[in-house]
């Protein structure tokens, strides 16, 4: 199978705002998100940045929590995704 690009992986940007915590945070959720609504998001099943109140994004990835531009952590995500094998 062919290997997605980045602009196809950004093509399936779901933007949704559940916040069980109450943060009022946006979940900005990629490729495996078929099932992501308003309702229900499974942050430990989706890939997926954040967006606080403030507005700045963040993504955090083997516990480690990257902060910059949504495309900056899409592109992040996107790799680190890829590397892992998960994009098939």
């Amino acid at each position: 199978m062919a290997e997605i690009t980045l602009n196809e992986f950004r093509a399936t940007l779901r933007l949704t705002w559940v916040d069980p915590e109450g943060r009022d945070e946006k979940i900005f959720s990629y490729w495996n998100n078929e099932f992501v609504t308003h309702e229900a998001c499974d942050r430990e099943a989706v890939l997926h940045i954040i967006r606080r109140t403030d507005g700045i994004f963040y993504l955090e990835i083997a516990n480690l929590l990257h902060e910059g531009t949504l495309d900056e952590l899409e592109e992040a995500l996107y790799s680190w995704a890829l590397d892992e094998g998960l994009l098939t």
